[in-house]
């Protein structure tokens, strides 16, 4: 029976896999290094993070192009945080020409050493109102042992999900700089999400289990920036803080655009927002929308008047 349902789940998460093309616009910094960074009036900094025009500081200031790229700036720590909402517990680590890069938040499932589950804590991503949608830069990773976890979500047109599945019963089963099933493993992000749910689940009944909890305390689940993240093998099996390492330094990246029209749809409208000597680019998301960037030879920050400016 037991191996008949995890040949389900198997089958339920494979079904819900999707592929897609990879998107191959290079990412760039020039509206951070601009010298028109902000309206007038408007700052332009959260602490150490440069926020950008058409991104803006605080929440109806009439700072950025539109509400939903209004930034929270929290004063009350030092240094500031930014983040996209003021209840949001992720902070914004860095704002690009097309993507915006925030805190991780890592789901999770611990075990007391007899295999019995001590904690667990779900994770879910929610940016429906918002310009973002999670990059294909990211990978959804899962650290443990004989555990699973999935994400679920849906676009437009249907749901979709992904999963994995690590395994191990000694600490040498996993090696590090892989994640390729032996204790760490990682999937593919369907294209066009910006929201998910994930949960960690176990595999085995806790009593077979504690001999792998004597080494392996938690499981975590995580969308993250696939290259900046490096399994380390049983160091980080057995490493009880490993949850707040990856929220530190493992960013999710969210990948931004304008709107929901193409550039030829948004060209006939009053609020088009790219300026004189700029181009229009379309956004490769199945929403829709666009960016604009400064004409060869240009400079400077092309969604704010007077546009890009000549560099000779």
């Amino acid at each position: 029976m037991k191996t008949l349902v995890l040949i389900w789940v198997l089958l339920q998460m494979f079904s819900l896999c999707i592929t897609f093309d990879a998107n191959l616009t290079s990412e760039t910094y020039t509206l951070s290094n601009s010298s028109n960074l902000a309206k007038p009036n408007c700052s332009n900094r959260c602490g150490d993070l440069i926020v950008p025009y058409p991104f803006g500081i605080g929440n109806d200031t009439n700072c950025s192009i539109s509400h939903e790229f209004d930034i929270y700036c929290d004063n009350s720590v030092s240094p500031p945080r930014a983040s996209i909402t003021i209840a949001d517990y992720s902070f914004i680590k860095h704002i690009s020409d097309s993507r915006v890069r925030i805190s991780n938040n890592v789901a999770s499932k611990c075990y007391f050493t007899n295999g019995t589950v001590s904690t667990m804590f779900h994770v879910q991503e929610n940016y429906t109102n918002f310009p973002y949608t999670f990059s294909d830069l990211n990978k959804f990773t899962v650290i443990g042992c004989d555990d699973f976890a999935w994400m679920i979500s849906e676009t437009r047109s249907k749901k979709v999900g992904t999963g994995c599945m690590a395994f191990c019963s000694t600490p040498e089963d996993a090696r590090s700089d892989q994640c390729s099933g032996r204790g760490c493993c990682q999937s593919s992000i369907p294209q066009d999400l910006n929201y998910y749910t994930t949960n960690v689940r176990t595999m085995n009944d806790y009593q077979n289990m504690s001999n792998i909890r004597s080494f392996n305390p938690c499981t975590y689940a995580f969308i993250g920036e696939e290259n900046v993240f490096t399994f380390k093998g049983a160091t980080d099996l057995k490493d009880h803080s490993l949850w707040r390492k990856i929220e530190d330094n493992v960013p999710i990246v969210l990948d931004w655009a304008i709107g929901n029209l193409s550039c030829i749809d948004a060209k006939a409208m009053d609020a088009f927002a790219c300026q004189s000597n700029s181009m229009c680019v379309n956004s490769t998301r199945e929403t829709g929308g666009y960016r604009c960037i400064c004409n060869e030879g240009y400079e400077g920050n092309p969604y704010l008047s007077p546009g890009c400016q000549g560099t000779i």
